[in-house]
């Protein structure tokens, strides 16, 4: 993502439009977690901000925010916990600062297809497109009681859609399962040995997780331009193991597993 966000007229059309009927007319100072949520809850692909954030970028956009006193506490931590970034601009130049919008930063590719649903014994399995999954709608995660040797799937209701677009190239990882996979640079990918890393950090000596708990080999990666918006999800579960979902036959964090991912700077192991 861009080190600099851009801000033109016509961002600020978009931020003109990107009200939904509900909220107020602009968002008030300070935010707080009320606010933050009806401004960001399934935001319109029209909507969108004009140019992606970083991570970096954005945890100084919601310092920005914070230290001008334009979010409270609670606001500040639903932002975080969301991974959307406040947007803080004085205009006209020598203005005092305000939130004009609130930006997603998204992982998947719009055609990724994630698993939906399960078919009984020798019938194929469901896959949906990112770019069509709604909020309430139910994507395939592990289950409590599931573990990386013993892969038991579940449905889990999809609490929240993030999406945005995305300026830096994708990864794009050739699988061994005959699937191709488009993710974000800080996308958490499931290792076979039970870590968690970003997408970034993946080489094509590692494999990651199939559906029957079997190793995928990465057989080749590549950088692809992104051509729509990017794509993530919160599944709403109360586990971690509820958190990964499958990708184009492999498991893959969510939006709540990379938000852990990048807080703790580290991989996330999860139980063999």
């Amino acid at each position: 993502m861009r080190r600099l966000l851009l801000v033109s007229a016509t961002l600020i059309g978009l931020w003109t439009h990107s009200v939904h009927a509900q909220c107020p007319a602009a968002i008030p100072a300070p935010a707080d977690q009320t606010a933050v949520a009806c401004f960001t809850t399934n935001k319109p692909v029209a909507q969108r901000c004009a140019t992606a954030v970083s991570p970096s970028d954005c945890d100084t956009f919601n310092a920005m925010a914070w230290n001008a006193s334009l979010v409270t506490a609670d606001g500040l931590a639903y932002l975080n916990s969301i991974a959307f970034c406040a947007i803080v601009v004085s205009i006209p130049p020598g203005a005092p600062p305000r939130i004009y919008d609130f930006c997603p930063r998204g992982c998947f590719a719009a055609d990724t297809e994630l698993l939906s649903s399960i078919k009984p014994v020798g019938e194929t399995a469901s896959y949906v497109q990112a770019a069509s999954v709604a909020p309430k709608s139910s994507l395939m995660s592990l289950a409590d009681d599931s573990s990386l040797s013993d892969v038991i799937l579940a449905p889990q209701s999809v609490k929240r859609v993030v999406l945005g677009p995305e300026d830096i190239d994708l990864f794009v990882f050739v699988l061994a399962n005959g699937h191709t996979l488009r993710v974000t640079q800080h996308h958490p990918m499931v290792l076979d040995n039970g870590k968690i890393i970003e997408a970034r950090q993946v080489s094509p000596r590692m494999s990651f997780v199939g559906l029957d708990g079997q190793s995928v080999a990465v057989t080749a990666i590549r950088r692809e331009r992104p051509t729509a918006d990017v794509f993530n999800f919160d599944t709403g579960g109360d586990t971690q193991l509820s958190h990964i979902i499958v990708a184009e036959g492999v498991l893959v964090g969510d939006l709540k597993i990379q938000n852990e991912l990048e807080s703790e700077q580290a991989s996330i192991e999860l139980r063999r």
